[in-house]
């Protein structure tokens, strides 16, 4: 269980924390070093690669949607000794739920990652800075590494304008291009879609260990926080639970799976790819989110798969989707190219690719029809798809996270339900 814990934040997005914090994961496990990994916020793409690089499950940490006493339980039950925490954004973006904000929740110091192409003695007084934003709410900046150095020059200028300002330098990386980080329209490439994954760690560990001291970063980290009380995010929706797994639904959360089987549910995985059903016994159907519009054919002849479904709707089981799992369980996925696959048809949704546009941000869900979930929750809403058309009983009222009314959301129809809605936790009492 983890103990101790530090934060690799940067100061925006693209500053090279992702590499930076699975080549520092990856280090530590040719180091032997007993380490965890977890991810600030709604993100599902990012503790795959924390998976493949450590050979444990990451976690995601979400100052938003969850209380003091699931956050820390969640972070102390991570195997390993230290918690390595990869951040969003810069450090302070996000307000209550930035990774500056997780930091001073859990206890853990911020490890600043600094892309200086362009400058070298400015990043003295950005560090310092930071480090007087952080501290004036408790957390500490134990220092900072010097990323996309030009040169053993330029890394200098920044080291000891740095150290000037009593700011600890960890280690510089060298700005290089043998390392890339390929990205599609919700974020990175999915970890399992990468065709030489552990190269790529291998890469990022080398760069580590060649410029980074990793015994002085470890051994910065703090003692975080243990919970009051451990608790769990949402509740098992049945005792035996069939969940979708494969590459187009590959974004259901760690943290609610693994609390689900300790809280003694049985969570039984299928790939609607390889037309898999359910487990014809289960309580519940769980179609998480991920990348359905990339595999439409294979999905629209998956004729097992959706067979299984439309008969364990004709028997009540309860079948959810979110997401990517809700456009499936619609009438049809209009793909980027203007193609109109049909898909399982339990829902009466039709959803399209054809103007991709954002839908982004944290959402606050109160049930307002029948479904084993709970009556309220936190989630986050994240695609780029439209639904052309829905109609039917909504199944949640919505609000942003400030509490402005977006009205109701999703679809139920007879056991089955669904919506764009990711769910995070549920709301404590």
């Amino acid at each position: 269980m983890a103990g101790r814990g530090l934060l690799i934040a940067g100061l925006s997005s693209s500053s090279g924390k992702t590499l930076i914090a699975l080549g520092l994961m990856r280090a530590c496990r040719r180091l032997g070093l007993s380490v965890a990994a977890a991810k600030t916020g709604p993100d599902y793409i990012d503790p795959g690669f924390h998976a493949a690089a450590l050979g444990t499950p990451s976690v995601n940490l979400d100052p938003f949607a969850m209380d003091d006493d699931l956050l820390c339980g969640l972070a102390s039950r991570q195997e390993g000794e230290t918690l390595i925490i990869e951040g969003v954004m810069g450090v302070h973006d996000g307000g209550d739920a930035s990774s500056a904000r997780l930091a001073g929740r859990l206890g853990a110091p911020v490890v600043l990652v600094m892309d200086i192409r362009g400058q070298a003695e400015t990043a003295a007084a950005i560090a310092s800075g930071i480090r007087d934003s952080l501290g004036a709410t408790g957390v500490d900046l134990a220092g900072v590494i010097l990323n996309r150095c030009r040169s053993d020059r330029h890394a200098s200028l920044a080291r000891d304008a740095l150290e000037d300002q009593g700011i600890t330098v960890f280690g510089a990386v060298p700005d290089s291009d043998q390392i890339t980080m390929p990205s599609r329209h919700l974020g990175l490439v999915q970890a399992d879609d990468h065709g030489n994954l552990d190269a790529l760690l291998e890469a990022a560990a080398d760069l580590t260990c060649d410029g980074i001291d990793v015994a002085a970063l470890m051994a910065a980290s703090g003692a975080l926080h243990p919970p009051g009380q451990m608790r769990e995010a949402v509740p098992p929706p049945a005792q035996r639970i069939a969940l979708a797994r494969d590459a187009a639904f590959g974004f259901g959360y760690e943290h609610l799976m693994a609390g689900w089987r300790r809280m003694g549910a049985e969570v039984i995985p299928f790939s609607p790819l390889a037309d898999e059903g359910p487990d014809p016994d289960a309580g519940f159907v769980f179609l998480p989110g991920g990348y359905p519009e990339l595999h439409l054919e294979a999905l629209a002849n998956a004729r097992q798969f959706q067979s299984s479904l439309h008969a364990m709707a004709a028997r009540g089981i309860a079948i959810h989707g979110e997401c990517g799992g809700y456009m499936v369980l619609g009438q049809a996925i209009t793909g980027t190219e203007g193609e109109r696959v049909a898909m399982t048809g339990l829902l009466d949704v039709e959803t399209a690719f054809t103007t991709p546009r954002l839908h982004l941000g944290y959402r606050r869900l109160r049930r307002r029809a029948d479904a084993p979930l709970p009556d309220h929750l936190l989630g986050h809403e994240f695609h780029y798809t439209t639904a052309l058309a829905e109609d039917g009983e909504p199944l949640f009222d919505v609000t942003d996270r400030n509490g402005n009314d977006l009205g109701p959301a999703g679809l139920v129809k007879g056991s089955v339900t669904g919506s764009y809605m990711h769910m995070i936790a549920g709301v404590k009492g």
